[in-house]
């Protein structure tokens, strides 16, 4: 071996140690998996230049230079399906199957063409990999668009979806981020490929990859292997502790005993093995302290699991999100192994698995025969498995199954009204402590307190729908008047029909009239068949939870399209000026329903002449929608009270006091803002702010 290869060996040697303990860990795990795939794959490249660096056979080097690029091809592959998966990214399915696809077909043109590797170059430091024509092309496209594209998610998740995301789910992204992006600095190796002879130093950087995920699986519990890893300190600990002790008396009995007591060495060695009996336990208990304090905290902080509860937890509205919140922080704060909530469901009438964190069945299902279920809505108390051993109590086979399928040491049932609502299943500590009362003190209390903060969830997610339903019978109420309205616009191409139906037989052998007719009348009934689709499409009710991808201008003019015959007979001048912008994040009926709700409102306040402004401009960030009338504007007094539910400024009842209560609840389900400006007399502006749509 050169002195230029134990760098690349190190570094794969520590690389490998790695992967090997990610994948023993978890075998079962894609993304346990998948990273140690990403692992073994710089491994392969990093060895394979060890040798390469280390021999004089330019046949041998030949061979090597290709099977480096067999690591090259699938780091980015691998690490780009560990950051799906990671992100929990599901739709990216499609995604990874075709670059691993591509990475066979690139795999193919490494060994049986030169258009990736061309041989290998000699430099002062061994051999070094060639390039081919298409090399540049592989790099540029292929390792660092796949690069790229990982990073860039990693980023949207960390700086832009925070709402969707834990403190601890966050810190677990900033360092996988910072771990590739400095990792992938190690690209620098590719420049002695072209033939320039700088020695490859990019290791270096797969060593601060690996020390920066190392630290995040320690201290942030990435990949949830930190018990393995306290085990594995732990044991290292008691056997050189051993050892020592051994030593130690080995040397003193030469020393001494043989000295003042018996020649035997063997029996001067008993009282060392009568010590390190006496102290094994203490031993490994002060080393559990150890590497608990400074890695795990085996104590958690009652007052900071409170305190995290109550001012992260139990105010959020969004029951998704309420629940795995909920999750998170348990897991994170008392480091649990497993962790899950069930909720009751009223149609299915059994408990279903909402959220759950290393439990072997997450599909696991509760009904209220079951033991578990009888006995918590029962006693409203709780199940933990310790107390039942030291009790002898039998537990039937049908409950050991359902304990085991959720990985649960502490079920504790939330209770509301004297009705058991869901389920708080706890699985053991990663310090391999027991429950004590102190933590049932704090954690009965806690479930009883989260089943009122899930039942709040439920009745804002009810009111959402209430709300939505509302608004879709207010909406078919205006459409009701519109498509009389409509009578009008329908009856003109009714009547050129009707004409050209009551001459046809007359003029049936007349060339010009008959291309007239088949010029004109398909043009009419296409006419209405647009105006009544149109109708329709705008009448159906919104699936409140789909966000998507919506254009602006296009949603817009089909509202307009519905409400243009109402301006026109109130003699009201339209300016509209939206054009095309990038795609919002939002729900296509949900833009509907509100920029109808303002031209409708705007249609109102005018009454008869004057103007109608809408208009939409990039702001950045976001794109802003502008809807402004020169009608008769509000007070103050008014503005202070118009988002509130049931109040209108429409003296003669037209509303019911709805439509911008409606406006504001749907602006924020969709992660925007709306806000108005307006002054007695002066017309009204409101504006619209949408955030813009990422794709990932």
């Amino acid at each position: 071996m050169s002195t230029y290869s134990i760098l690349p060996f190190v570094t794969g040697l520590y690389l490998l140690s790695l992967g090997l303990f990610i994948y023993l860990n978890n075998r079962k795990s894609i993304l346990h998996i998948s990273l140690a795939s990403v692992c073994l794959s710089g491994v392969i490249w990093l060895f394979s230049y060890t040798i390469m660096y280390s021999i004089d056979n330019e046949y041998i080097a030949n061979i090597l230079a290709r099977v480096v690029y067999v690591g090259i091809i699938f780091i980015p592959i691998t690490y780009h399906h560990f950051t799906m998966r990671f992100l929990r990214k599901t739709d990216q399915g499609k995604v990874i199957k075709a670059s691993y696809a591509l990475g066979l077909i690139f795999l193919y043109m490494d060994f049986f063409t030169n258009l990736i590797v061309a041989g290998a170059n000699r430099f002062f430091w061994g051999y070094q990999t060639k390039v081919g024509y298409l090399h540049t092309y592989f790099l540029l496209f292929f390792v660092f668009g796949l690069f790229t594209k990982c990073l860039y998610n990693l980023y949207v998740s960390y700086r832009i979806n925070t709402k969707n995301r834990t403190e601890v789910e966050l810190n677990r992204i900033k360092y996988v981020f910072w771990a590739f992006f400095l990792g992938n600095l190690g690209s620098i190796d590719f420049i002695p490929n072209y033939g320039i002879p700088i020695y490859p130093v990019g290791s270096i950087n797969i060593v601060i990859y690996i020390t920066i995920l190392a630290y995040a699986i320690l201290r942030h519990q990435l990949l949830d292997i930190e018990v393995i890893i306290k085990k594995t300190l732990v044991f290292a600990g008691l056997f050189a502790a051993v050892y020592v002790v051994f030593a130690f008396f080995a040397l003193l009995s030469q020393l001494f005993f043989e000295k003042f007591f018996t020649a035997n060495r063997w029996i001067a060695m008993l009282p060392s093995v009568v010590i390190v009996t006496m102290m094994l336990r203490p031993l490994e208990n002060f080393l559990l302290v150890i590497t608990n304090k400074f890695l795990f905290q085996k104590k958690f902080d009652y007052k900071e699991l409170l305190k995290t509860f109550t001012a992260e937890v139990l105010t959020v509205l969004d029951l998704d999100r309420l629940v795995h919140l909920t999750m998170d922080k348990l897991v994170d704060v008392i480091k649990l192994n497993s962790c899950a909530v069930l909720l009751f469901d009223d149609e299915s009438q059994q408990f279903n698995v909402i959220a759950s964190h290393n439990i072997k069945d997450p599909q696991v299902t509760l009904i209220r025969p079951d033991g578990i279920v009888t006995f918590l809505e029962q006693t409203h108390g709780y199940l933990l498995k310790k107390e039942l051993r030291q009790k002898k109590i039998f537990i039937p086979e049908s409950i050991q199954e359902i304990i085991d399928k959720l990985n649960a040491e502490l079920i504790i049932p939330m209770v509301l009204h004297q009705k058991v609502i869901g389920i708080l299943s706890i699985g053991t500590k990663k310090s391999d402590e027991d429950y004590t009362q102190d933590d049932l003190d704090i954690l009965l209390p806690l479930a009883r307190t989260l089943a009122i903060a899930i039942s709040n969830a439920q009745l804002f997610v009810e009111l959402g729908i209430t709300q939505a339903e509302a608004a879709q019978r207010e909406k078919m109420a205006v459409i009701g008047t519109l498509s009389a309205g409509m009578a009008h616009e329908i009856r003109n191409p009714i009547t050129t029909i009707k004409t050209f139906s009551e001459f046809l037989k007359e003029k049936k052998d007349d060339p010009e009239f008959i291309a007239k007719f088949e010029r004109l009348v398909p043009k009419e009934v296409e006419k209405i068949n647009y105006m009544i689709e149109h109708l329709l499409e705008f009448s159906r009710p919104a699936d409140y939870k789909v966000i998507e991808p919506v254009n602006l201008r296009e949603e817009t003019k089909e509202v307009i399209e519905i409400l243009q015959n109402e301006m026109v007979v109130n003699d009201i001048m339209l300016d509209e000026h939206v054009r095309e912008l990038p795609l919002v994040s939002a729900n296509k009926k949900y833009v509907q329903e509100i920029v109808f709700n303002l031209l409708r409102n705007a249609i109102h306040a005018i009454g008869r002449g004057g103007k109608v402004s809408i208009s939409a401009e990039d702001k950045g960030e976001r794109v802003e929608m502008e809807v402004k009338d020169t009608g008769c504007g509000m007070s103050e007094e008014q503005m202070a009270h118009i988002f509130q539910p049931f109040y209108t400024t429409k003296m003669n009842q037209k509303g019911v006091g709805l439509g911008l209560y409606i406006i504001k609840q749907l602006m924020n389900r969709m992660g925007g803002q709306v806000s108005v400006e307006s002054s007695k007399g002066c017309g009204t502006a409101f504006r619209l702010e949408f955030a813009k749509y990422r794709s990932v």
